[in-house]
């Protein structure tokens, strides 16, 4: 124990483990910077491209008066095909908060009332992102497109399961490199510590020749 505590307050150790703590942190803080900058980035393009066809389609609908009559099979389609395309729900909403339709079918003829939906009434945008549950929600209004009277609101949920598989799959490349960085940096440092403690330890033999020397002859 005495010679192991002897090593730890070495100099060579402490210089050791300063390379391995300022070789492998930063490795830490970089692959979580990268991580949370691509799902932030992921998301973002999501939410844009669902948001921009989420608009056209709101201006077929507000065209072709579907909120009123469910009766156009071009709009029913396109309802269909951009909710199987991003594996999502569409919910469309009339001007009395009343679902007309849904792509699952199961809140039809119910009543939705929450604060994003109003604000939607009132003309706004709203997206969201559930990091907790993995899915994107985009609420725009529907308008009229001679009067700009809101009609109604569109509903879009969204999985972003395939973001968590990319993200999971960018994880463990960057631990496997995080790993390979690690056992690289422990080598180097182990071979730097010991080069620069070298000159100190020929010093030092060098200071002790000197003063056996010095004994020797103070006792000769």
């Amino acid at each position: 124990m005495r010679k192991l505590w002897k090593r730890l307050k070495s100099l060579r150790f402490q210089i050791f483990l300063f390379l391995l703590l300022f070789g492998i942190a930063p490795g830490f803080l970089v692959r979580a910077g990268l991580l949370s900058a691509y799902e932030r980035r992921a998301v973002e393009v999501q939410t844009s491209d669902i948001t921009s066809q989420a608009r056209l389609l709101a201006a077929q609908i507000a065209a072709s008066n579907y909120l009123q009559d469910l009766a156009s099979q071009s709009v029913s389609t396109q309802l269909d095909q951009m909710s199987t395309m991003y594996d999502g729900r569409i919910l469309l909403i009339d001007s009395a908060f009343e679902v007309v339709a849904d792509t699952y079918q199961m809140d039809e003829g119910k009543v939705i009332l929450t604060a994003d939906v109003i604000r939607a009434h009132r003309g706004e945008t709203m997206q969201t992102y559930d990091d907790e549950f993995h899915y994107i929600e985009v609420i725009l209004p529907i308008s009229d497109p001679t009067t700009s009277n809101i009609l109604g609101e569109m509903l879009v949920s969204v999985s972003t399961d395939s973001v968590e598989l990319n993200l999971s799959y960018l994880k463990q490349w960057a631990l496997l490199l995080q790993l390979l960085l690690a056992v690289g940096v422990i080598v180097a440092g182990f071979a730097l510590s010991g080069m620069m403690t070298r000159p100190l330890k020929r010093l030092a033999k060098s200071v002790r020749d000197v003063h056996d020397g010095y004994e020797n002859d103070f006792k000769g």
